[in-house]
């Protein structure tokens, strides 16, 4: 008799926050290298940590797919699991971006040529530039998610 092993709610959400740790470490030391060796001020390098989380997102999803899914994987499962590892990686890397710039990493400010240097200060603290990165990075997991759960779902065959 061949019994066909399928997830359970603790692989799935332990999967979930094991990958949302991972896919933020990795996003914290690929803007710390970036930051410190390749800065530029016209730089298209950082547009990489925008896609990390969608990186992270669809191989955590192939390797729980390849794991533990052997039946049935829904469309809003797959969803769920997208979304939700790109928020808890959001969340740690936008917190250690504020930690990071309250502890005297310098935002840069005296790059942008302008007269008005009150309102870039309040643009470029600490608390602006996490908030940004995780409105940025909410939006763009939610258009990820929806595209990753498109390719991720699997139908019970026959």
């Amino acid at each position: 008799m061949l019994i066909e092993p399928t997830y359970t709610a603790k692989q799935y959400w332990s999967t979930i926050l094991l990958a949302g740790i991972l896919i933020s470490i990795i996003s914290i030391i690929i803007y710390i290298s970036l930051y410190w060796f390749l800065y530029v001020p016209h730089s298209y390098l950082f547009s990489l940590i925008y896609f990390i989380p969608l990186l992270g997102s669809a191989i955590t999803i192939s390797f729980f797919k390849y794991k533990y899914v052997w039946n049935e994987f829904t469309y809003s499962s797959a969803f769920k699991m997208s979304f939700f590892t790109s928020q808890i990686s959001n969340v740690l890397f936008c917190i250690f971006l504020f930690i990071i710039y309250n502890l005297g990493l310098e935002s840069r400010i005296d790059l942008f040529n302008t007269n008005d240097h009150y309102n870039l200060q309040k643009l470029m603290s600490p608390f602006a530039i996490s908030i940004s990165m995780f409105i940025i990075n909410l939006f763009l997991s939610v258009f990820f998610s929806f595209i990753i759960a498109i390719f991720a779902k699997r139908k019970k065959t026959i």
